[in-house]
């Protein structure tokens, strides 16, 4: 092998390890920003903020925030009509999650909620094995189902405070965000930027949902200032942690960044301790170790397989 191959087989393996940094906090930021909406939303919500009022913010900041990097890396015409199907399709599981997650915590307890909507990375996790064909190692699919265990343990719902409409808003939820990631996986394979696709996605749903919840609800903007600066935060927390998600995908995959968003119910439950004043049983404490142990093997076996992959 000559120096200039080695010298290029280390460039490669540098940007390789360098994506999968990268990806892998980009992955885990998503997480821990996705975590904080529930909890902070729910003391809005005791504060007299209404969903409607909520879902419209979380995307008219998102659209706000992401407008710089529009200007500075204009989209084309040609590229939105040419890939329109599959932004509507990423935008379609956009609302899914919005309104499935929003009203399943008004009829079952936000524990059950997390829980059930948590389940969508072990829908992606078979999609990519049955539909895409992706190669999981073994390790990988033990994680996950190791991962969602210990969640279980964590969020521990309560049977008794079971209502179909809840559940069943919480699994629309699911598919939700299983839609948002396979199909950015698929845009990203198009080399389609995780920028456009965030301001598509966004300015498209703001503007779906002003129309509908102007028609059909009402929107009460009559509230404290204190509500109106709670509101505020789950709405910021989701523009990043869209962003990070849709850039974390084409660095690391969709179904790693599946396995390391297992954050966001962790957190949520930590901020529901320390915001909500909830307690954890020993059961849940269990839960957390199982999950964090898990989530830190899957990053070190990856990251320790792209390593050996160059070496």
């Amino acid at each position: 092998m000559s120096r200039l191959d080695w010298v290029g087989i280390q460039k490669k393996t540098r940007y390789q390890h360098n994506m999968h940094i990268t990806g892998t906090l980009c992955a885990i930021g998503a997480g821990i920003f996705f975590g904080f909406i529930g909890p902070v939303t729910k003391i809005a919500y005791n504060l007299g903020v209404g969903i409607g009022l909520a879902i419209i913010l979380r995307y008219l900041i998102a659209t706000i925030l992401i407008s710089p990097f529009i200007i500075s890396n204009k989209p084309t015409f040609a590229m939105y009509k040419k890939q329109i199907w599959m932004l509507m399709l990423l935008t379609s599981g956009s609302i899914l999650l919005t309104t499935g997650l929003l009203i399943s915590v008004k009829y079952i307890d936000v524990s059950l909620a997390i829980l059930i909507f948590s389940t969508y990375p072990i829908i992606i996790l078979f999609v990519s094995i049955l539909i895409d064909k992706e190669k999981i190692d073994l390790k990988i699919k033990l994680v996950f189902l190791i991962t969602f265990s210990g969640l279980f343990l964590v969020l521990g719902p309560s049977l008794e405070s079971l209502n179909i409409f809840g559940v069943s808003s919480a699994i629309i939820a699911s598919v939700g965000a299983s839609i948002i990631i396979l199909t950015n996986q698929k845009l990203s394979n198009r080399q389609i930027s995780s920028i456009h696709i965030n301001a598509f996605t966004n300015l498209f749903n703001f503007i779906f949902f002003i129309i509908v919840i102007s028609l059909f609800f009402e929107i009460n903007i009559h509230i404290s200032v204190k509500a109106w600066l709670i509101i505020l935060i789950p709405s910021f927390c989701y523009a990043v942690a869209f962003f990070l998600q849709l850039s974390a995908i084409p660095r690391i995959g969709q179904s790693k960044t599946a396995l390391l968003l297992y954050t966001e119910p962790m957190i949520a439950v930590l901020a529901a301790i320390v915001l909500l004043k909830e307690v954890l049983n020993f059961f849940q404490s269990l839960g957390v170790i199982i999950v964090i142990s898990s989530l830190i093997f899957a990053t070190y076996n990856t990251n320790k397989k792209i390593k050996n992959e160059f070496s």
